[in-house]
């Protein structure tokens, strides 16, 4: 019995890890069996709040590519490079800008797929919709004792200040995996990351000092001057877009489930 409830707690576990999908829609013909013995294109990732270059447009592919395989061991996937490369890259360019604008596909363009990799059964493409850097600050102040004995009798001669400088980038995405096979959308959602670079300092001021609060404050005001540049740089926007896309690969089907 306590082994089964282990088992259960660990499972459990599993479930509430997973990356949460903001409006989740899966057909029930898209299951890891089907998955798994077809062929999945990456068609691209675009942005509706970014000018992607196509070079971007190619290497953010690739991050999408590289979670899904480490995310589901054995997938079959065809590089965006090779898309573009069966389809031509001004018409693929033009293809990717119908899709950011509507978010939605033409079956008729994706012919080229089926007739250039047969195999082909799933189409995944992305579109970023949310893209934000913002800095943020926080300060508190602790009493600080002397020695073991004044803390004891609860007398603090000293504050410390400590400030924390924060740089955060957050992005959502929208994805979707369409079936080529069959002409219609199998698996959509919205996904989002976030990550938070900080620079932390901490200085300690004695409280009889008749200047102190002067100091405190200009020992913050200095920190939090933007012209200084003590802000830290925001995580790299590729790290935090492999977050998104391994979310994504989290909520493919998996072995046993529909």
């Amino acid at each position: 019995m306590k082994r089964l409830m282990v088992v259960l707690l660990s499972m459990f576990l599993l479930v509430a890890c997973k990356t949460p999908v903001v409006g989740m829609q899966q057909h029930p013909s898209f299951t890891y069996e089907t998955v798994m013995q077809n062929q999945i294109a990456i068609g691209g990732v675009v942005s509706t709040v970014d000018q992607l270059t196509d070079v971007e447009r190619i290497r953010f592919s690739d991050i999408l590519f590289r979670e899904l395989v480490d995310e589901r061991e054995g997938i079959q996937i065809i590089r965006a490079g090779l898309v573009v490369k069966a389809m031509g890259l001004e018409q693929h360019q033009q293809w990717l800008d119908d899709y950011m604008l509507t978010g939605t596909i033409a079956y008729s363009d994706t012919s080229f797929l089926r007739e250039k990799f047969p195999h082909a059964r799933y189409l995944v493409l992305s579109r970023i919709e949310l893209h934000d850097v913002s800095s943020s600050h926080s300060e508190t102040e602790t009493d600080v004792a002397d020695s073991k004995e004044d803390r004891e009798k609860g007398e603090y001669e000293f504050v410390r200040v400590d400030v924390s400088l924060k740089t955060k980038r957050q992005m959502g995405v929208s994805l979707a995996v369409y079936d080529l096979q069959q002409k219609l959308m199998v698996w959509s959602g919205y996904i989002s990351n976030t990550d938070t670079n900080s620079n932390d300092a901490s200085r300690t001021f004695d409280k009889h000092n008749r200047w102190r609060e002067e100091l405190a404050d200009a020992f913050i005001d200095a920190l939090i001057d933007e012209k200084r540049n003590n802000y830290p740089a925001p995580p790299p926007l590729e790290h935090v877009l492999a977050g998104v896309f391994s979310g994504f690969a989290e909520n493919m089907p998996e072995p046993g489930k529909k």
